[in-house]
């Protein structure tokens, strides 16, 4: 169909691979859950993707089970965040280039950045029998704004 993305159409070749590898039955409802996860831009949580599927009338069930099966697939990542509580982003795994993904502990303020020193130091380190593709790393802090000295009232 016209007008899908490039990710998502990728996404679709990779699930429907892992499908047939595993004998699974091909389904139009997870390839719906999976044009939605491709639409998000920032790491999202099963909760947001549940909310964007509102109008697809799909079982929160159903959601879950599609989102650790695009997991088994290597379509998504999921990474546990601390921002008060703990709780289970989703990011897709490929089409992205390597990331430093930066959290602000007090707002919880994600801002993604690309440092491509880092990465290429990563990428020439020596590992005993592992080749990286993609770098993924989250640091922890306080955002300027949140530092900013709140004015007294």
């Amino acid at each position: 169909m016209a007008g899908r993305s490039k990710t998502y159409e990728a996404a679709l070749a990779r699930l429907n691979a892992y499908i047939k590898q595993e004998k699974l039955r091909v389904s139009m409802v997870r390839k719906a859950i999976l044009e939605k996860v491709c639409l998000f831009k920032q790491p999202f949580t099963a909760e947001q993707l549940i909310e964007a599927c509102a109008d697809e009338f799909i079982s929160d069930a159903t959601i879950y089970n599609a989102l650790n099966l695009f997991v088994a697939a290597q379509i998504l990542q999921a990474v546990k965040r601390q921002r008060g509580r703990t709780a289970v982003e989703y990011e897709l795994t490929f089409g992205s280039h390597s990331k430093i993904q930066i959290v602000c502990l007090e707002c919880g303020r994600v801002t993604n950045v690309r440092e491509k020193v880092l990465e290429e130091q990563i990428k020439e380190y020596k590992y005993y029998n592992f080749t990286p593709y993609r770098i993924s790393m989250t640091l922890y802090g306080v955002c300027k704004h949140c530092r900013k000295p709140k004015r007294e009232q």
